[in-house]
């Protein structure tokens, strides 16, 4: 029986065998040492194992660097991507043959910010700790502040400026990047044709980029200095006069300054011979501006001593007097704006001080106190306090509970 069993596996084990002979005969597969790589053409391995396959795809799964046919660049494309775990910024950036220029912007559509190698033409610039950009050759570089930057651009419309807001600053980035990312969400949609890309804002499309060289576009926008932008808008505002130009330069001079500035010739670089008279400046008027009081007269003082008594408590200290107390009320009279001082070693003792200066006050004064005014304080609303005052027909008011702005 065993001797059966034993050649029924055996019969197995050699049908199993044949059938894997006549599998690869059916397939007509030959030894992979004599037989070439369809891939590469080498001998000694299939072309499932051939390493030029595997360095190839290994490459196709990199990010891709742009080429550009011109021989001023190799390669301008970065794609940014934002890592919300760590908060750093990773983007692929291809090396540059020639200098660095703060002139040339590249549009980027998978950048999430605006970035810039120069802060030459930012305004509003604010530093930041500096954030890690990590490059494609494995380099870092870091960003280090943000600001905004006034472009000037070619609309249906003719010549118009806006303003890219939050631009990154990064010394050493090689080219300057506009985030379609970034645009699409503050101003409107972008479209790429063959011939450029356009943005889209309000119903009006205008052309911002154009193409160069393969999947490549350089923006067409010119950023436009902080003294320009100032400029334009003084320009715009007060008749184009230099001299309203040079009065926000040198921070807001008045006019007989300048003047003398301009008649004595003791200013360096000012292109202007003669001072003229500019309009209301915005700037001056808002600085000049002051905040009016509450009049004190809107509503009048008593003209009887003790008519209005008005008290508060302030505490705790944060040192207490040799007797352990850590508060103090005040009581001050309406009229003669005369005060007087209890030291307390709690709030509860409000009501004993004010029975205390009401005879003391009445005794010296020979008048009687009408109404005591404070603020809506515990201290100020206890049973003993109200039976005291109802028994003297003195009248409580008081304050509204609502923040007023002094």
């Amino acid at each position: 029986m065993k001797r059966k069993e034993q050649g029924s596996k055996g019969d197995e084990a050699s049908q199993g065998q044949a059938f894997i002979t006549r599998d690869n005969q059916c397939k007509g597969r030959p030894v992979k040492k004599s037989w070439p790589c369809h891939n590469c053409g080498k001998i000694g391995h299939w072309m499932a194992e051939c390493p030029s396959r595997i360095q190839e795809n290994t490459e196709r799964h990199r990010p891709q660097r742009a080429q550009d046919s011109g021989d001023r660049y190799r390669s301008q494309r970065a794609n940014v991507a934002q890592e919300e775990d760590s908060g750093n910024y990773l983007f692929s950036i291809g090396e540059t043959t020639s200098a660095k220029s703060s002139d040339i912007w590249l549009v980027d559509s998978g950048a999430t910010q605006h970035m810039t190698c120069s802060k030459k033409f930012m305004r509003n610039y604010k530093g930041f700790d500096a954030v890690d950009v990590h490059l494609a050759d494995d380099g870092i570089v870091q960003a280090i502040g943000s600001g905004d930057i006034v472009m000037s651009m070619k609309t249906p419309q003719g010549m118009k400026k806006g303003v890219l807001t939050n631009v990154w600053h990064i010394p050493k980035l090689s080219r300057n990047l506009f985030s379609v990312g970034r645009f699409t969400k503050d101003v409107g949609p972008v479209t790429f044709t063959k011939d450029g890309c356009y943005g889209e804002a309000k119903g009006t499309k205008w052309k911002i980029g154009a193409r160069e060289g393969k999947g490549l576009f350089k923006l067409q926008m010119t950023p436009v200095a902080p003294e320009q932008a100032n400029a334009a808008k003084s320009s715009g505002c007060q008749g184009g006069t230099k001299s309203y130009l040079w009065h926000l330069r040198l921070g807001h001079i008045g006019h007989d300054g300048l003047n003398c500035i301009v008649t004595k010739n003791i200013g360096i670089g000012i292109d202007i011979s003669s001072v003229k008279k500019w309009d209301v400046c915005e700037g001056c008027a808002l600085g000049k501006q002051t905040r009016v009081r509450f009049q004190s007269n809107t509503t009048a003082r008593t003209s009887k001593l003790l008519e209005v008594i008005h008290s508060d408590v302030c505490g705790p200290m944060s040192m207490a007097t040799f007797s352990g107390k850590r508060y103090f009320v005040t009581f001050i009279d309406d009229k003669s704006r005369y005060c007087v001082v209890y030291l307390l070693k709690s709030k509860s003792e409000v009501a004993a001080k004010f029975m205390e200066y009401a005879a003391m006050a009445e005794t010296q004064t020979g008048k009687r106190v009408k109404y005591l005014q404070s603020d809506n304080g515990g201290e100020y609303k206890s049973d003993k306090l109200a039976r005291f005052c109802a028994e003297r027909g003195i009248q409580q008011r008081f304050t509204p509970p609502i923040y007023s702005p002094s």
